[in-house]
């Protein structure tokens, strides 16, 4: 039993729908590229948002060290003109 050309080019389902197999594959493969686009899409993003969100982490910890340095420095700078303020006030 030897199908002819235009049942060979048919895909059966449930032997109740036919369509050719033209179409078939262009809809599976147009819905393939939509999710492989779609993915490939939020992938970039992620990638992007953890870059930035490791940018960040680094610059957030620069500025901490350098207002931790600055209030050390502050605060060695105020002791030092308190020890200036309590010997001129001492001994005249």
């Amino acid at each position: 039993m030897e199908l002819d050309l235009k049942e060979r080019n048919m895909v059966t389902v449930d032997n109740q729908y036919k369509s050719p197999a033209h179409k078939v594959i262009a809809f599976l493969k147009k819905g393939r590229d939509g999710w492989r686009d779609k993915y490939k899409g939020l992938k970039n993003k992620l990638r992007s948002t953890e870059n930035q969100l490791r940018v960040v982490s680094a610059s957030r910890q620069m500025w901490r060290e350098r207002a931790e340095a600055a209030e050390a420095e502050l605060q060695s700078k105020k002791k030092f003109v308190a020890e200036l303020q309590a010997s001129q006030k001492g001994p005249r």
